[in-house]
């Protein structure tokens, strides 16, 4: 009986030791917000989306159809004017209609043009986002596995209370401003401006 609880003890401290060995994790922290605020691929992609949407306003169709409704509003008056002879007026009527069905089809084929666009610009903002988001964390995960940190904390996020997802952390290390300079030495680009970006 002796035997075997000294045998147990000598094999449950055993299995103990490298976690006793090992004394507390490493921890380490990122604020993955301005990381992303950081990156400089983050100001290409907001500059990319920006001339884009520029592009998009520069269509020459909504103003077409304020045109086009300046003119049915003035052939509708002249329709409804009594003063007008009943020729004038069906030619008037007539012309109304055919300025009446080139709008809605302007109008109908704007919309779905510009609707189109935009959910094409919207997909192509959370691809970017996303890869760039999986840029960050693979510097983050390259760095930690160099220096040994056992676990790296987001600290940038906010809960629904909008408190920080982590309140307190001892003797962490901060990885951002690292993790930045990875970030936009390894991308060939130049450190940007943490600020956010209107």
């Amino acid at each position: 009986m002796f035997l075997r609880n000294l045998l147990l003890l000598v094999t449950l401290g055993s299995a103990l030791s490298p976690s006793l060995k090992a004394g507390r994790p490493h921890l380490a922290t990122i604020d993955m917000a301005k990381a992303f605020e950081s990156y400089h691929l983050t100001h290409e992609e907001r500059n990319r989306v920006r001339e884009a949407r520029k592009a998009l306003l520069r269509d020459p169709r909504p103003e077409t159809l304020k045109l086009l409704e300046v003119e049915l509003g003035d052939l509708r008056g002249k329709i409804q004017d009594p003063a007008s002879e009943e020729k004038r007026r069906q030619q008037d009527y007539q012309r109304f209609l055919v300025k009446h069905h080139e709008y809605s089809t302007l109008k109908s084929e704007h919309e779905r043009d510009h609707s189109a666009k935009l959910k094409i610009l919207n997909e192509s903002m959370v691809v970017v986002t996303r890869k760039l988001l999986n840029d960050i964390r693979i510097v983050v995960r390259k760095i930690a596995r160099e220096e040994g940190f056992d676990h790296v904390f987001e600290i940038g996020g906010k809960t629904s209370s909008q408190l920080p997802s982590l309140l307190y952390i001892r003797d962490a290390t901060d990885l951002t401003a690292r993790v930045i300079e990875e970030l936009n030495r390894t991308q060939g680009g130049k450190p940007v401006d943490s600020s956010p970006v209107p």
